[in-house]
């Protein structure tokens, strides 16, 4: 194994590709109950039907070409995230070293038990499918909706960091001795290294920014859900599978793509009580 004498650059690049995926100042639009839609109105149904699958594609490609779309403010934001990252890279030897220090058994199980099965997906696509089954005998069409969408940001997620994961080909902690957070293969070779990006981390927070975004009236759930998933980017640190770093972008991805893929399939329909005519109410559809 040898060091990339230009780590730096490998990890930049890896960056780059990460902001592809950004979509942190798109306008929310799921603030209209899902409930008041006409099923006329949704741009996907509520059951795993051909209007779902096929909305994968173009959630696929809207994920994609966000870049192009950005204002000034996006870029801002995007910008601001890439140099914190490149920060906490600069820094991951000394985290990773501190953290190992810092093990005992009771954090050793609820890492290996709790947590890292969050964003594996052992504990949350069983849950998700409870979640889809008491809406289904509820007829709950959020419920239903927000599990569909939060199984296809897993999904999306896992992808997208295992291409990440081929393109940088980074080591992973426990890999050295001793460990060494800049080598970087590189994605021409077949080895297959995959510390960049945090493949727990994105996933996790992908599906929680997905249930967040819909239930964002109900304080409680968003809380809850971006702690679980912060536990389970943290504990992939504690666990030495990966770097701070890693983790922080994973779930920069992860949040991400899960806003892009509730924003694009609850149309931008406004309904006003009253009409420029003093009469009656207005329907306003933003393009």
């Amino acid at each position: 194994m040898q060091t990339l004498k230009k780590g730096n650059t490998v990890f930049i690049i890896g960056l780059l590709l990460v902001l592809q995926l950004g979509v942190y100042a798109q306008e929310d639009t799921t603030q209209v109950k899902l409930k008041s839609i006409p099923r006329s109105e949704r741009t996907l149904s509520t059951i795993p039907d051909k209007a779902y699958f096929k909305s994968w594609l173009t959630d696929a490609r809207d994920i994609a070409i966000s870049p192009y779309r950005w204002n000034k403010g996006q870029w801002i934001a995007a910008s601001a995230i890439t140099v914190m990252a490149v920060a906490m890279y600069t820094q991951d030897a000394g985290i990773e070293k501190a953290v190992q220090k810092a093990q005992n058994p009771f954090l050793n199980e609820a890492a290996k038990y709790g947590f890292e099965r969050l964003g594996s997906g052992f504990y949350s696509i069983p849950a998700l499918g409870i979640m889809y089954g008491i809406g289904a005998i509820t007829k709950n069409d959020k419920a239903r909706y927000t599990s569909l969408k939060a199984f296809e940001a897993y999904l999306m997620g896992f992808v997208a960091s295992q291409v990440l994961k081929q393109l940088t080909q980074r080591h992973r902690p426990y890999q050295d001795d001793p460990p060494n957070s800049k080598i970087w293969d590189g994605p021409f070779t077949l080895k297959f290294n995959s510390s960049f990006p945090s493949g727990h981390s994105t996933v996790a927070f992908a599906m929680a920014s997905v249930i967040a975004t819909a239930y964002s009236k109900t304080i409680w759930v968003p809380i809850m859900v971006y702690t679980f998933a912060g536990l389970t980017a943290a504990s992939r640190v504690y666990q030495n599978d990966h770097w701070f770093s890693d983790v922080f972008v994973g779930s920069a991805i992860g949040f991400a793509i899960g806003r892009t893929i509730m924003n694009n399939h609850i149309k931008k329909l406004k309904v006003l009580p009253i009409s420029h005519t003093g009469m009656g109410v207005m329907l306003i559809y933003q393009l």
